[in-house]
């Protein structure tokens, strides 16, 4: 018996150091894990760190290529402008070579003219004769200006005073055309009346067509009518009161040969008549 519980005690210690071992060997694994755990987290962190360092050199590769292609850019913008530069060098070349022909030319110009001046002086009287014919020739305008300016006045009034009577005359003619058209009516009447008269005396019709003192007015006062009217036409179209007089300022209705179209039946013979026949 008692070797059999030394053994039991053996095996339970045993168990205690194992579980001690056990234990031991539990927290060496817990620490394990939490470094584990660390490290995968360590890990994550360093991923995420190279995804945005890799994100950074992609944008910088980005930027790098449009650095290059804006160089590639710039070197041809700077190829063509020497290509310019080097085309306007070629221009100034020849503006300079075209200058210095024409100052050489110049320069004999100015040597040839003191030359000439040195061996001809004449010259000086020349210039002079020249210059007093200049000051001659001023004063010549000046005096050809004044002239013309008064004439010029003198055209304007004329024109002023000719307008003038244009206008006056128009005056007159439509006062004239005013009258005539009254007398015209007045007759009118006249004629009515009579031709009442004759109505009612229808019965001694005959005898007033025949003798009659009102028939001989109605001949006289159809006449003045009938010739009035025809002349009168003459005189509008003659007497057209319109712009014209006053734009064409020479333009005068008074045309030798027109006389006897101008004037107006009161001046008529029909019309001495009936001033003879109401006397």
């Amino acid at each position: 018996m008692g070797s059999l519980e030394k053994q039991i005690k053996e095996i339970e210690n045993n168990i205690i150091v194992k579980e001690g071992k056990i234990q031991t060997l539990l927290k060496d694994i817990e620490e394990l894990k939490n470094k584990t755990q660390i490290y995968y987290e360590n890990l994550i962190d360093q991923q995420e760190i190279l995804l945005q360092k890799k994100k950074k050199n992609i944008l910088l590769e980005l930027k790098i290529n449009n650095l290059i292609k804006n160089n590639i850019k710039t070197s041809k913008n700077i190829d063509n402008v020497n290509i310019h530069i080097n085309s306007l060098f070629d221009e100034l070349k020849n503006t300079k070579c075209d200058i210095k022909d024409k100052y050489n030319k110049i320069n004999n110009i100015f040597y040839f003219l003191e030359n000439y001046t040195k061996s001809d002086n004449n010259i000086n009287v020349t210039t002079s004769i020249m210059k007093n014919f200049f000051i001659k020739k001023k004063e010549h305008n000046i005096l050809l200006k004044s002239i013309l300016h008064k004439n010029t006045n003198k055209k304007n009034n004329l024109i002023n005073n000719i307008k003038q009577i244009n206008n006056n005359i128009n005056n007159i003619i439509s006062n004239v055309l005013i009258l005539d058209k009254e007398i015209i009516s007045n007759l009118n009447t006249i004629k009515n009346v009579i031709y009442d008269i004759f109505n009612i005396y229808q019965e001694e019709k005959q005898k007033y067509q025949q003798n009659s003192e009102l028939n001989i007015c109605l001949n006289i006062i159809n006449k003045i009518i009938q010739k009035q009217q025809n002349d009168n036409n003459i005189f509008l179209h003659i007497y057209n009161i319109s712009d014209a007089i006053h734009n064409n300022i020479i333009i005068s209705p008074y045309i030798k040969g027109n006389g006897e179209n101008l004037q107006l039946e009161l001046n008529t013979q029909e019309f001495l008549e009936l001033e003879n026949f109401f006397s």
